[in-house]
């Protein structure tokens, strides 16, 4: 983090999300009050031997760190605030921060630019450990799915497939839930208490963190049972259009236009990184991101083609892309 920093001439960040926040400093099971989404509680300076942890449990910080660097919550904002503004004083660059506050801006008295780009040039390319991290993960996250489409039946409550992903002995993410929509233009999103009907095709997503890391596994099913086989192929074939393009230098348009081409519809993300959690590229049918691929990154692919959905998992190499799960 601190050489991408120098080589974008940023002297401070400030993170609010807890995924981005874990992967900059090495702090884990770092307690946030509230949303968590207001104020940085961590802090880098350019140089400095440590990131700075706000937290409500100090074991959450990495045995490396040092105690200096470990600071309580503060509770009261302006005391925050204040705190925020004497960590950054020292940065004569540019701030990033990956939320915007207009408080943190006048607390701190500079302007703050956004920090993910920085945040993406950091995160994306993943070791070797980190893919057999990621590869663990979303294999317990598709053992869960499993377990979640087994309780899709006639007059089940969408809660009951929720649960089925408590089943895994990994934890949850985001907000320990998993998402179920009902195929239709547009998708709808269901509601824990709304009831499956017998026919209905539905479209789950869950996703499972592990040892840090994070997995994301999605199908699309018949309540009740139905023969999905031509839609299934139907996707499978937009999906491999993708991944031929997944290939280092590729932006975001050109599997845009892949994916279009093959006949994906508009509904959602069309791709997503993977990692810490889901992270950038973020990578939509309109999407013009001219930013290229680079390999080490993760790709979950989730393109809906004829009412369905499902996601696969790959990894952008220096020549082919290379699945990291089999089909759904």
């Amino acid at each position: 983090m601190q050489a991408v920093m120098a080589r974008r001439g940023v002297d401070a960040l400030l993170l609010a999300t807890p995924h981005l926040a874990a992967f900059a400093s090495g702090a884990r099971r770092v307690q946030v009050a509230g949303s968590g989404g207001g104020l940085p509680w961590v802090v880098i300076v350019a140089g400095a031997p440590s990131a700075v942890v706000f937290t409500a449990d100090p074991d959450g910080a990495p045995s490396w760190m040092p105690r200096v660097a470990i600071e309580p919550l503060l509770w009261d904002r302006g005391r925050a605030l204040r705190r925020l503004a004497e960590l950054v004083a020292p940065a004569r660059g540019a701030i990033a921060c990956d939320t915007f506050s207009p408080l943190l801006r006048d607390a701190i008295g500079r302007p703050l630019i956004d920090a993910a780009p920085l945040l993406a040039e950091a995160m994306v390319p993943k070791t070797a450990d980190e893919v057999a991290a990621v590869k663990t993960t979303l294999r317990a996250a598709r053992t869960a799915l499993r377990g979640a489409v087994r309780a899709a039946g006639p007059g089940e409550p969408v809660a009951a497939l929720i649960a089925a992903v408590a089943e895994s002995s990994a934890g949850c993410f985001p907000l320990g839930e998993g998402f179920v929509w009902r195929i239709g233009s547009p998708f709808v999103r269901l509601a824990a208490t709304d009831v499956l009907g017998a026919g209905d095709v539905v479209a789950l997503e869950l996703g499972l963190s592990h040892a840090a890391y994070a997995g994301v596994a999605g199908d699309t099913v018949a309540v009740g049972g139905g023969d999905l086989t031509a839609a299934r192929r139907a996707w499978f074939a937009v999906l491999c259009a993708i991944a031929k393009r997944c290939r280092r230098g590729a932006t975001a348009a050109d599997l845009a236009r892949a994916a279009t081409a093959a006949g994906a519809r508009r509904e959602g993300l069309l791709a997503h990184g993977l990692g810490v959690g889901v992270e950038p590229p973020f990578i939509d049918l309109d999407g013009g991101d001219a930013e290229p691929l680079r390999p080490g990154t993760v790709l979950v692919l989730t393109p809906v083609v004829a009412g369905f959905r499902a996601t696969r998992a790959l990894l952008v190499t220096e020549g082919s892309p290379r699945w990291l799960e089999g089909a759904p």
